[in-house]
């Protein structure tokens, strides 16, 4: 049974997140935490007690839909930040993936200039974190792109969670190489290798593009030159495309603008 997180503040950004993670899983039996985290504070909008019965009100509603599939739906509100209790939530349940909806035109963009979904990414380790735009256009999904550039030895507990999407919804996971240096050195083809074994039994190819400008770019290049990627992938490592993305002035980037989701895989150490 799969156990994924949501956080919700009841916008439609949030919903569009629960959307989609319930067209990924639609036939598989899962738990699915809707959490809230309330802030107790003068300015605060409304009471605890009126975000309990919202929360409550959306769980039954979510479970009177999912009648014909193995969903189940649980609600959880406490008075603390979105990141404590996701990770608290995270932990506790043994989660498999966390969802979070996502207010600006790219998930990409968002994921590094959110403040929630940022501290969600980088301070929550071994969990694969998914962030949905909120103008994506759910449907089922076809194509994965994963990106990398070979200068990981990859494990296979790394894998699992895009794996298991693409076998799940029996899309093609294509492997994009971005080029930094005109031909691969030994290390990179061992790391290459090792990466296609890992992915035995999924459907895709393997693919290079080289790295433009920045790496935020680049992503949006792959996303361009095929309509058919419904979502975008990168590994968080200590080095590589994760930290250049965070380095990366991605607000003034005026071709950022991929409308896709974007998984981040957690670094097994």
């Amino acid at each position: 049974m799969k156990k994924i997180i949501i956080p919700t503040d009841f916008s439609k950004n949030a919903q569009r997140a629960i959307d989609y993670a319930l067209l990924l899983f639609k036939n598989e039996t899962c738990t699915f935490y809707i959490i809230h985290a309330y802030h107790d504070a003068p300015s605060a909008p409304g009471s605890k007690m009126t975000f309990q019965e919202d929360l409550n009100k959306l769980v039954k509603e979510l479970q009177a839909q999912n009648t014909t599939y193995n969903h189940r739906f649980e609600g959880i509100l406490e008075t603390d930040s979105v990141f404590s209790l996701t990770k608290r939530t995270v932990i506790s349940e043994k989660a498999d993936y966390i969802f979070v909806g996502t207010k600006g035109l790219s998930a990409l963009r968002e994921a590094f200039v959110g403040t929630n979904t940022l501290q969600l990414i980088r301070d929550i380790k071994n969990f694969p974190i998914i962030s949905v735009p909120s103008v994506y256009t759910i449907n089922s999904l076809k194509e994965i792109v994963f990106a990398t550039d070979f200068k990981h030895t990859f494990k296979t507990e790394e894998l699992t969670p895009i794996v298991q999407i693409a076998l799940i919804c029996n899309a093609d996971l294509n492997i994009a190489h971005i080029k930094t240096e005109e031909a691969l050195s030994d290390e990179q083809k061992i790391n290459k290798e090792i990466l296609r074994s890992g992915l035995k039994g999924v459907k895709g190819h393997f693919f290079e593009i080289d790295l433009q400008d920045s790496v935020a770019n680049t992503l949006v290049q792959i996303k361009n030159t095929n309509q058919n990627i419904g979502m975008l992938s990168i590994l968080k490592t200590k080095h590589g495309f994760f930290e250049s993305l965070t380095r990366e002035n991605i607000v003034k980037s005026i071709a950022f603008k991929t409308e896709v989701p974007f998984m981040v895989l957690p670094q097994i150490e």
